[in-house]
């Protein structure tokens, strides 16, 4: 596949629905025909949240009925998110080796960002005095992969940040799946939610990329997709989707306890989490490592919580 330019993907984005469902369709086919031609089951990665159950409903209604779907149950989704996978039919459930509370004991709190916590971490572990200097400063012409100076006090703190709880509780149960069952996933992420997404993208100059290694096979439909996009067409085909987006503050699902991007928009998603499922709340506040919990470390962040007035540090 040709390569695909910022501006080039910013005028796909631009695309009326119509023209992104064919474009979603086609990139579903070419998928399909890749996984059959090489022995592989296609299947949707769907966690039930927005982009996967549009992508389902694209997948089953115009290419294949019966294509399967396969969620990964943490044990820290909203409730309404499992209730509404168990409600959809032909969707196998996987679950990770550990649970949340294991992993943040082991590998630390999934704090600001995906980028800043894996940044964070790597300061804290590599064993690479050069790499450490690099991710503390630059190189002095370059900055990008470094650590802002706001989060710079995460590398001394007493507990452990992280961005590995992603991998540990979803990307390892679903590259077991993949293994013993030789399946390939799609996936519903798309390139207008985050830099990261957007780079992925066109690195890979598409939805679709293949390899002869079937892990470094990756497919996302949906990438040219927007939010509003989503709602548009579940609303155009009168989609069912799960009630958790009917809670005012709420526009994207996840692990409830995760503090990425927890210190925009005042804490909201925590204040939901307590006013609709205290005990839930509770619990994820208290998951802790190395002696601080959860709280704490929100706290530090700048996190206002809202069972408690915020102490300055």
């Amino acid at each position: 596949m040709g390569k695909i330019t910022l501006s080039g993907l910013r005028v796909r984005q631009a695309w009326p629905l119509e023209q992104k469902i064919d474009h979603t369709v086609g990139a579903i086919e070419v998928f399909v025909n890749y996984c059959k031609k090489h022995d592989r089951k296609p299947y949707v990665s769907f966690s039930g949240g927005l982009n996967s159950t549009v992508l389902l409903d694209i997948a089953r209604r115009f290419v294949d009925p019966d294509m399967p779907g396969v969620f990964c149950s943490t044990g820290n989704e909203w409730p309404e998110i499992v209730s509404f996978v168990r409600h959809t039919p032909n969707v196998t459930i996987i679950r990770p080796q550990l649970t949340p509370r294991e992993v943040i004991a082991r590998y630390g709190f999934p704090l600001v960002s995906k980028e800043q916590a894996q940044i964070v971490r790597q300061i804290r572990t590599t064993k690479s005095e050069a790499f450490r200097n690099y991710r503390l400063f630059g190189d002095g012409y370059r900055h990008m992969g470094t650590i802002a100076k706001k989060w710079r006090y995460l590398i001394t703190e007493p507990y452990a940040t992280s961005e590995k709880c992603c991998e540990v509780l979803k990307k390892r149960p679903f590259r077991k799946y993949n293994r013993e069952n030789n399946a390939c996933a799609m996936v519903g992420t798309t390139a207008f939610e985050s830099k990261l997404r957007e780079q992925g993208y066109l690195m890979r100059g598409g939805c679709n990329a293949f390899s002869n290694d079937p892990s470094k096979t990756h497919s996302a439909p949906l990438s040219i997709w927007t939010n509003a996009d989503c709602w548009a067409y579940i609303r155009k085909l009168s989609i069912s989707y799960c009630p958790i987006y009917d809670v005012p503050g709420i526009d994207r699902t996840g692990c409830v306890f995760c503090g990425f991007g927890a210190h925009l928009g005042g804490g909201s998603r925590f204040r939901i989490l307590y006013t609709m499922y205290p005990k839930l709340y509770k619990m994820a506040m208290n998951y802790s490592n190395n002696g601080c919990t959860l709280r704490h470390a929100l706290r530090r962040m700048g996190v206002e919580l809202p069972d408690e007035t915020q102490e300055l540090f």
